[in-house]
């Protein structure tokens, strides 16, 4: 046996929330992996052992260009590469990367389209349009060139690729019918659907989408408009970062969503001389519309976001991961195999709540294995105990282990970094735990180095909501 994949997510490389992000004391982004990238480096290596070097997955997000300029998030994927392949020592991975964007860098997925349909009219074709998703099986043909130009500023990397795929990526093994799907998770949040919602409130219809095609060509432009590359959108960019902390008080985040919809009909009517009272369909006014629109988004998913700090998933998100697996997944499945997977295991991220279960899913014959990646990232300035963040270990027989590597540390102490599976008979959970123990002297380290790191990022947060606080109740005076 041995990992042939590694599966990482939410990394959010760039952001200075992000525990990877290695900013000097200026502010500024840094040479060289942080403290904590270098001590996951280092325990890794030692885990996965001599090995053949498996093939690095990053599910998303890894790239925080939804709210950090480009510069930030090209220098800090250096750092990455610094730690991943060292100029002066052997590669962690092998130099064929694979990368399945998320929401905060599905900009990588566009450029990727305009590149295609670019190249295609280059060969005297004549594509009807973008290309929406890619298959989910087999070698993506899509290549990030953003990544792969950045492998230049590392000459000894010049062979190396990254190969995009979206919205999905997988391995089937057609012998044991068993298959390894992952998807960064964004589509299973209804904030990522809202453009669906808004086709179902006017017309009716059923709001979550049949097709993996149909989700992205009405979603992907919400995507883009919502957080693609705010990073490099000036001070209106860096406001929208605090709508995470917007979304930690209900009355916050309702009075932002009427706010945003007054802004929107107010100025249809003041600059285009649009009446927001004028009827769409059924008595629906274009102000009901769009309050409709803002409350579907920043409204109600502020509330999910809230509900969900407690939860690694809620009664929705349950809900949602069903649907996901059932339709969209499970018809396109069906399109590319020759048979349905007799055993599933579904990784994914986003939540930045680590986990690992199974749930029952009409058409599998088995529950599925869903896994949770959780994040690099502090969301709150309140520790949490169900944030955290894993990694992903796929074996060459296609087994999904857990590598738990933290969680926030409510009572002061870190859990040891650790091996865990779903519950389900799994060889590779027994054989990565010995690679673990093996590491235990690096682990160690490193868990001592996060739980510094997390508590000082928390204490930094605290600070500046309390400041932020301090400063609307000297206004609000005033």
């Amino acid at each position: 046996m041995s990992i042939q994949h590694v599966v990482l997510s939410d990394l959010h490389l760039g952001a200075r929330e992000s525990l990877l992000t290695h900013v000097d004391r200026s502010g500024a982004i840094a040479e060289g992996p942080s403290d904590v990238l270098a001590a996951f480096a280092n325990g890794l290596g030692e885990t996965l052992g001599d090995q053949e070097k498996p093939q690095l997955v990053l599910l998303g997000d890894a790239l925080d260009l939804g709210l950090s300029p480009f510069g930030d998030v090209s220098k800090s994927f250096l750092q990455l590469l610094d730690a991943f392949y060292p100029a002066d020592g052997p590669d962690l991975f092998d130099r064929e990367i694979i990368y399945v964007a998320g929401n905060h860098d599905h900009h990588l997925w566009r450029i990727a389209q305009d590149n295609s349909f670019i190249s295609a009219l280059e060969n005297g074709e004549m594509p009807g349009d973008l290309e929406a998703v890619t298959k989910i099986f087999g070698t993506p043909s899509h290549h990030c060139r953003l990544m792969e130009s950045l492998f230049m500023h590392r000459p000894h990397l010049h062979d190396a690729s990254v190969r995009i795929a979206y919205p999905n990526w997988g391995l089937w093994d057609s012998g044991t019918k068993r298959a390894v799907v992952m998807h960064h998770g964004h589509y299973l949040d209804g904030m990522y659907r809202a453009l669906s919602n808004m086709r179902a409130f006017i017309g009716d219809g059923e709001a979550r989408p049949a097709t993996m095609r149909q989700l992205e060509q009405e979603n992907g432009p919400w995507i883009d408009f919502l957080w693609s590359d705010l990073g490099s959108a000036g001070e209106i960019g860096s406001d929208v970062g605090s709508l995470y902390e917007v979304m930690l008080s209900a009355g916050a985040s309702h009075d932002f969503a009427e706010s945003i919809a007054r802004r929107v009909t107010g100025g249809l009517h003041a600059k285009l001389g649009i009446n927001p009272k004028m009827q769409l369909k059924y008595g629906v006014t274009l102000d009901n519309l769009i309050r409709a629109g803002v409350d579907l988004t920043a409204g109600r998913t502020a509330e999910r976001q809230r509900y969900g700090y407690g939860n690694v998933l809620g009664e929705a998100g349950i809900d949602d991961l069903g649907w996901y697996l059932g339709t969209p997944l499970s018809t396109e499945m069906q399109q590319e195999l020759p048979d349905m997977p007799h055993e599933l295991s579904f990784i994914f991220g986003h939540t930045h709540k680590p986990f690992q279960d199974e749930l029952q899913v009409d058409g599998y014959d088995v529950p599925v294995g869903n896994f949770n990646t959780g994040g690099w990232v502090l969301d709150e300035p309140t520790l949490m105990p169900v944030q955290g963040c894993a990694a992903m270990l796929v074996s060459d027989e296609l087994e999904v282990a857990s590598l738990r590597l933290f969680n926030d540390p409510t009572d002061g102490e870190m859990v040891p970094v650790r091996v865990e599976g779903n519950g389900r008979l799994n060889r590779l959970v027994d054989y990565a735990a010995k690679g673990v123990e093996r590491a235990s002297a690096h682990w160690a380290d490193f868990s001592r180095i996060v739980h510094s790191r997390i508590v000082e990022e928390a204490d930094h947060r605290a600070r500046q909501l309390l400041e932020r606080s301090n400063t609307q109740l000297l206004e609000a005076a005033e």
